[in-house]
């Protein structure tokens, strides 16, 4: 089975911010690792001509001004599947995705559906609400009620990450609406409590609650949000069922397929509040298959494999 590995920041050769690049990077090893330690795998991985190569399989790099979804297809020719690791940000993810499935190539992941739905934290927050899943109460930023609360989180609707994403005063957040623009902006209550995100694999609608992740997130003097580390498979409070969570999650959202992860807040009450569903592989990957003792790519391409066989 030929693969190819297109992870955007390290592989697109699009001018990306250094630690960006830095965890598509890591991203991108540690999913070339585990797929090359498949038997039977001939793996293939882009990778931007100023980075590293990927850490294995061979490398196939863009030519100069070639486009990103030009160069995709041309890399993915011949190959059996793509593993596609995109941002949602400025539809990315979801414009990849779409490019794939109308060349008809496979797609390790989400389908254009999800990754369209996922793509919009407000809508996805709706869409959970609507299914009886606590999320995080949304608004525009340019009609948010600021007054009722003392913190908000800023953030783009459709970003990655902590990508623009800042702890602000209501007076600071109002400030914001008057200045700057706010198409495309939301507002969020700013939750107390522990950021975590779920790591899960997901298969015929059934998720498989692989790890629950602590993430350090940092909080620069202008409120400016950064993640600066994760830890793996921490224990919860015995009420905190996220493992039902996972499984109502997958049932919200039809499409979720693969890797998928879930950032959220866990109260000082034990309940979990759901912030946005990331619809690819995210940094948690990153040192998960050691840490559990499975190859986790192998197991997502395994169940790829077995829904093909049932199709």
């Amino acid at each position: 089975m030929r693969v190819l590995v297109h992870e955007y920041a390290s592989g697109s050769g699009t001018a990306l911010p250094r630690p960006i690049v830095a965890e598509g990077c890591a991203m991108r090893d540690a999913l070339c690792a585990d797929l090359a330690a498949v038997p039977g795998i001939e793996l293939l991985a882009s990778a931007a001509p100023a980075l590293p190569p990927p850490s294995r399989g061979k490398r196939v790099t863009p030519r100069a001004n070639e486009r990103d979804t030009d160069f995709l297809l041309r890399a993915a020719r011949g190959t059996d599947a793509v593993w596609l690791v995109a941002p949602e940000s400025a539809g990315i993810a979801l414009y990849h995705t779409r490019t794939l499935e109308g060349a008809g190539i496979p797609v390790l992941g989400c389908t254009s559906a999800a990754v369209e739905l996922a793509s919009s934290k407000s809508r996805t927050l709706t869409r959970l609400t609507e299914a009886g899943i606590r999320a995080a109460p949304t608004w525009p930023l340019a009609s948010a009620p600021l007054a009722r609360h003392a913190e908000w989180a800023v953030k783009p609707d459709r970003g990655c990450g902590c990508e623009e994403a800042r702890r602000l005063t209501a007076s600071q957040a109002e400030a914001q609406r008057r200045k700057e623009e706010t198409e495309g902006r939301i507002a969020q209550p700013w939750l107390a409590g522990l950021a975590l995100s779920l790591s899960l694999r997901i298969a015929g609608g059934r998720a498989d609650l692989l790890s629950v992740n602590r993430q350090h997130i940092a909080v620069a003097a202008d409120g400016a949000l950064s993640l600066q580390g994760i830890t793996h498979c921490i224990a919860l409070p015995a009420p905190t069922d996220v493992a039902a969570l996972a499984r109502r999650i997958a049932a919200a959202i039809p499409g979720l397929r693969g890797f998928v992860g879930v950032d959220f807040v866990l109260g000082i009450d034990g309940r979990a509040t759901v912030l946005e569903v990331n619809p690819r592989l995210t940094s948690a990957y990153v040192g998960l298959s050691a840490r559990l003792g499975r190859n986790l790519a192998a197991e997502i391409l395994a169940d790829f494999t077995t829904e093909d066989c049932h199709a």
